[in-house]
């Protein structure tokens, strides 16, 4: 009897197994334009969250890696992340590199698939006041797919020519 009980627990394991493994699969198979909008906002917010206190280089690197391909990842810690007190931490400014730009994620966020990637980005017109001054042009977030996950491949000023055309 307990054999049997044993065997019927492995099954019904097995099946929710299974069915969750389909299920990411669907997931990673749907990604879209408001899952690429919400990563590039998920990714932004991680980058500011390492500011608020000093951590391990490892944590710094696990919450990037969530988000970022390594070479991101890398090129990020490279540029932002410093040696404090108590381990890691990045320190404000409105011109660091490899950072998400401060996008307003409203309907002047735009967001296309193309060439098996997608872009997110906004134009600037210069005339923005407030804390964060930009130049006028494009500011953009490429997503890339690395290893089934989609994540932050580049952060650019350039959209391709197809996406400026509107093809």
């Amino acid at each position: 009897m307990v054999k049997k009980k044993f065997l019927l627990l492995l099954l019904i394991l097995g099946l929710i197994s299974a069915s969750c493994g389909q299920v990411n699969q669907t997931q990673a198979s749907t990604f879209g334009g408001e899952q690429a909008l919400s990563l590039a906002e998920k990714a932004f917010h991680t980058q500011v969250s390492l500011s608020e206190k000093p951590q391990s280089k490892q944590k710094v690197v696990d919450s990037l890696t969530q988000y970022f391909t390594k070479e991101m990842t890398n090129s990020f810690i490279k540029e932002n992340v410093y040696q404090v007190d108590g381990g890691y931490q990045t320190f404000g400014s409105d011109f660091a590199s490899y950072y998400i730009p401060f996008f307003q994620y409203d309907e002047s966020t735009h967001v296309k698939k193309a060439d098996g990637k997608w872009y997110i980005w906004e134009e600037r017109s210069g005339d923005e006041k407030g804390p964060v001054a930009t130049v006028p042009g494009v500011e953009v977030v490429v997503l890339s797919e690395e290893e089934g996950t989609w994540k932050v491949t580049s952060i650019t000023y350039e959209l391709p020519e197809n996406i400026q055309s509107g093809e």
